[in-house]
């Protein structure tokens, strides 16, 4: 995203509000933005493949197209993705843009987690979902996780140890490296002990993670500790 996203976001965070009227209306509010959005991306589509074809009114064609395209990227910057691209975008080292959209990073993790089906909608969505959680996943990786979003990332971490698997979800792996609270790991220690043989064997690979910090964990990580485990 080229420039910083302007708005107001706290609406977002009702998208996981417990209160179902609530979630309902800002999931609404969202899908809504985002058909607006595509509207405008198809017009544009279609009016420069016009303005391409044509021979004439070229001002005209071209004045509508520039309108299309910022009325998609404005609808498009109003929802999620407008704090997500620019979360997913910051330069490294730019701490400063990066702890401000982490707690709406942090969010989009823990709508998935929280609400599936509201989440993977396709009327919430406009690319991949799962290429966006990755997206997000990824930057937490990369760049570390902001002190204030840590407790809010242990839960997620807990919540894909203990749930079955979702796509992406061997990622969450990754985030256990810039993590250090004793409580999280001792959860951790109580989940490599589980009846469940799947949440069992993830919790002892998160484990060993945490053990080997400098290693990085890639999405093979996990198949090559569970053949050496045996």
């Amino acid at each position: 995203m080229s420039a910083e996203p302007r708005g107001d976001y706290s609406w977002l965070f009702d998208l996981v509000a417990t209160d179902p009227v609530i979630r309902h209306l800002a999931l609404a509010r969202h899908q809504a933005l985002l058909a607006a959005a595509n509207g405008a991306l198809h017009r544009s589509n279609a009016l420069w493949a016009a303005h391409y074809r044509s021979r004439s009114s070229q001002t005209r064609l071209g004045a509508a197209l520039d309108q299309a395209n910022a009325d998609f990227r404005w609808h498009q910057e109003q929802t999620i993705y407008g704090p997500l691209h620019a979360f997913r975008d910051a330069a490294d080292g730019d701490d400063a843009t990066r702890a401000l959209w982490a707690p709406i990073a942090a969010l989009s993790l823990r709508w998935e987690a929280e609400y599936p089906d509201e989440w993977g909608a396709p009327e919430s969505w406009m690319w991949s979902r799962w290429g966006t959680k990755e997206a997000v996943l990824r930057r937490f990786d990369r760049a570390g996780c902001p002190e204030d979003i840590q407790p809010e990332i242990a839960e997620l971490v807990l919540a894909a140890l203990r749930r079955p698997y979702r796509c992406k979800d061997w990622m969450y792996a990754c985030l256990v490296r810039h993590l250090d609270d004793p409580l999280f790991f001792h959860e951790v220690e109580m989940l490599a002990s589980a009846d469940d043989p799947s949440v069992r064997l993830r919790a002892q690979f998160v484990l060993q993670v945490a053990t080997h910090r400098e290693q990085r964990t890639t999405r093979t990580s996990w198949r090559r500790w569970l053949k050496a485990a045996g």
